[in-house]
């Protein structure tokens, strides 16, 4: 069969980048129906709010609609919430979705509500909102802004005001909190990150509803969900779905649910839209694909450049693949990843702690933790290559002596080529960005443009994970190639070598959440760790292709290492939250 050409494959993910931004701004706009329009403003705190403004053509001065505010969960952008964001919109609904503080292009302030009530109040300012019909979402973290927001200054004075708090129980245990307002509870039955408000501690089968209970003044086994407690003004309703912690935002029945509360409560849905038709389907495939053809795209640009006669010279021989697959090679590729898997719960959140020490100059707090597993997991490797070089006769010692080697120009020409490979793909998420404000994600790994005032970080950032692509790139490279196996074959090798941590990881905790629904999830230090892992399982199938791709391309090690790291510091630093 006839390989494609690389021009060809860059022309077809191009084409194919451009047309899913087309439906995703389709969809954002429910057919040309809705205004989804990106909006940034100087909060009293005097930082930067950025949101993006739903508005449906329906509302204007004279006929104002019901204003909805989402905030959004720790360390996720708002683009995460489009489901309900676009269908409480194409029904009519003013929906402002902003980013707290921190994130992606929200200044960074220490303010107790990340921005939530400056949200609201931008909301109920505008002339389309009518300021006495006011609601407010909050998935996760994202809880106590929504309560902040719905009992701020702007939002307290509403005759008609309801909030719903999505995979956080109820942000405050105090009844009180929640006078004079409407309460909506979506609680997945395995909801990792419940840490207490769903299945009783000892499995006992039965629901923990915590403070909703002490809310409606009902016994935990007589609650029932979706049954609608309490008086007009003050309902109280809670739901369970079979869903995880962020699947919650994203299953048709939470839509639907959503969508009927915020209908009965604040009587602001103007259209004659069933409640279960939706479109937001059309938004979350786009955006996967868009971001399945970014990555595409590293690969044909990277071929290209290395065709030219300035990056030919840091092609160098790749020598035959020697690996053999005997108990020798199984100890040394299953014994370095376990280890790595059990310092995942203590090591993240012990780097972020760390690094965090000088936030000046290691400033994005996820990161932090990250790149401190990462490093301890680079030395776990070294030390047992060391014993590998010292009990193996048969490994060339020169030969790795010469793999290793490399000029200052070779090296900055390899940083030059990851720039410019990568920077085509962000070229195209800038552009889409600009079409539609609205970028690229893979569920929770966003391919976003980075805001100017984070450049600095990507600098810092790029120099840390070059060096520790290298040490893995050198250990990996030839260490896991298997003499007679297809280059397919290799690649897998190659993922499994480097995501086996976060898949045991992962596997364990959500294993013994579906076996016990008891979450592992008890604190910071697994909650950090999961987001973690999640991310970078995603990750390595790209880090992986750029591995087995460029290393038989070049034979340069440090072609492969700047090309991880150009990739991977770009989504490390774009949105995630930064420092106070």
């Amino acid at each position: 069969m006839r390989r494609i050409s690389k021009w060809t494959l860059l022309l077809i993910s191009i084409a194919v980048f451009l047309i899913s931004m087309g439906v995703l701004y389709l969809t954002l706009t429910s057919g040309g129906s809705v205004r989804a329009n990106k909006v940034d403003f100087v909060t009293d705190e005097g930082v930067n709010l950025s949101a993006t403004l739903f508005v449906p053509d329906s509302v204007s001065p004279d006929n104002p609609g019901a204003g909805i505010v989402i905030c959004p969960g720790g360390n996720t952008p708002h683009i995460f919430y489009a489901s309900y964001s676009i269908e409480l919109a194409r029904r009519g609904y003013v929906v402002l979705a902003y980013d707290y503080y921190g994130t992606v292009g929200s200044g960074v302030s220490s303010e107790g509500s990340s921005g939530a009530s400056a949200a609201a109040k931008y909301l109920s300012g505008l002339s389309f909102v009518d300021s006495d019909r006011i609601g407010a979402t909050g998935h996760s973290n994202g809880g106590a802004q929504a309560l902040a927001a719905i009992t701020s200054d702007a939002a307290s004075t509403a005759a008609k005001r309801s909030v719903i708090f999505v995979g956080c129980g109820l942000p405050s245990s105090d009844p009180s909190a929640y006078s004079g307002m409407n309460v909506m509870a979506i609680w997945g039955k395995l909801d990792e990150c419940g840490q207490g408000t769903f299945w009783d501690v000892v499995h006992e089968d039965s629901l923990n509803y915590g403070d909703f209970s002490k809310l409606v003044g009902i016994a935990d086994d007589e609650i029932v969900p979706g049954n609608v407690y309490g008086d007009e003004g003050e309902l109280r309703v809670v739901y369970t779905p079979n869903t995880f912690h962020s699947m919650s935002n994203l299953v048709p029945s939470s839509v639907e649910n959503i969508i009927r509360f915020f209908d009965s409560t604040l009587e602001g849905n103007t259209s004659s839209l069933p409640d279960d038709s939706f479109i937001y389907a059309f938004q979350e495939f786009a955006v996967l694909i868009a971001a399945l053809a970014l990555c595409v795209m590293v690969f044909p640009v990277g071929g290209l450049l290395l065709g030219t006669r300035f990056f030919s010279s840091l092609k160098r021989e790749v020598p035959e693949a020697s690996a053999k697959l005997d108990l020798r090679f199984i100890i040394f590729f299953l014994i370095p990843p376990l280890i790595s898997t059990f310092l995942i719960k203590s090591t993240v959140i012990q780097g972020q702690v760390i690094l965090g020490k000088l936030p000046h100059l290691f400033n994005v707090q996820s990161t932090n933790g990250f790149i401190w597993w990462f490093f301890l997991s680079a030395l776990i490797g070294l030390a047992f290559y060391a014993v590998k070089v010292l009990t193996d006769k048969t490994i060339d010692r020169e030969r790795e002596r010469q793999r290793a080697r490399a000029g200052i120009g070779d090296i900055a020409k390899a940083v030059l080529l990851s720039l410019l490979t990568v920077g085509v793909p962000y070229l195209c998420s800038l552009i889409g960005y600009r079409l539609t404000g609205w970028y690229s994600r893979i569920f929770q790994t966003y391919l976003a443009p980075i805001q100017s005032t984070r450049l600095g970080q990507y600098v810092v950032y790029y120099v840390l994970f070059f060096i520790l692509f290298s040490v893995y790139a050198f250990l990996h490279t030839d260490g896991l190639r298997l003499k007679g196996l297809s280059d397919r074959g290799n690649y897998w090798v190659m993922f499994l070598e480097n995501a086996l941590p976060a898949v045991l990881f992962l596997c364990w905790l959500y294993g013994y959440l579906i076996l016990t629904h008891v979450t592992l999830i008890n604190g910071r230090e697994m909650s950090r760790a999961q987001g973690a892992m999640m991310g970078m399982v995603i990750l390595y199938f790209v880090i992986a292709r750029n591995v087995t791709d460029f290393y038989k391309k070049t034979g340069n090690i440090y072609v492969v290492a700047a090309m991880n790291a150009a990739f991977v510091t770009w989504l490390s630093v774009n949105t995630q939250q930064l420092m106070v």
